[in-house]
């Protein structure tokens, strides 16, 4: 048998896991206790004459499996009790109107967040086109999720590019 189906599986296990759990790239510990980042979402080239709106939503532990499995066709359908409840920031660009949204670490959505017991945001973009339903969590390239631990980044300043293929987080995480 060839080993490497198995290392190209593990390699994309842990790529998946850095930004989907990260506790599994430290030993099984916890991801640390959640924090406040400057958190940029900037949009890429490929949007310049789309429009995308754009929801960086807080979650708890609790709330993980919900937002990794939820249909984003129905998360952005108008009404949807899910969008409707969520603690959210929202952007929308447009052409002529691509301004990038800043969550400074001063923004008062982190103290709704962390008193809320908040340990992830997740970014998740309704874009131009058509994308296939029900692939969980990172694996639909309209939504990433972003754990907030202390343990997970070498930095404060966390960037996610929104581009007409999907939602990337642009800042490495900690090894």
């Amino acid at each position: 048998r060839s080993a490497a189906p198995i290392l190209s599986l593990t390699v994309s296990t842990l790529a998946l896991a850095a930004l989907d759990g990260c506790s599994n790239l430290q030993g099984g510990h916890s991801l640390g206790k959640p924090r406040a980042y400057n958190l940029k979402v900037v949009p890429g080239e490929s949007l310049r004459q789309s429009s995308a709106t754009v929801d960086v939503v807080g979650i708890n532990p609790s709330e993980l499996e919900k937002w990794r499995n939820y249909s984003l066709r129905d998360y952005f359908r108008p009404g949807d009790p899910l969008r409707t409840d969520a603690m959210k920031a929202t952007v929308n660009f447009v052409p002529g109107r691509q301004e990038p949204l800043l969550l400074k670490t001063t923004d008062p959505i982190w103290n709704k967040w962390l008193r809320a017991g908040v340990q992830y945001v997740v970014v998740v973009a309704d874009l131009p086109g058509v994308f296939p339903e029900g692939k969980a969590g990172s694996q639909d390239p309209r939504r990433q999720l972003v754990p907030l631990g202390k343990r997970c980044w070498n930095t404060t300043d966390l960037e996610v590019k929104v581009q007409a293929g999907g939602v990337t987080v642009m800042t490495t995480p900690r090894e």
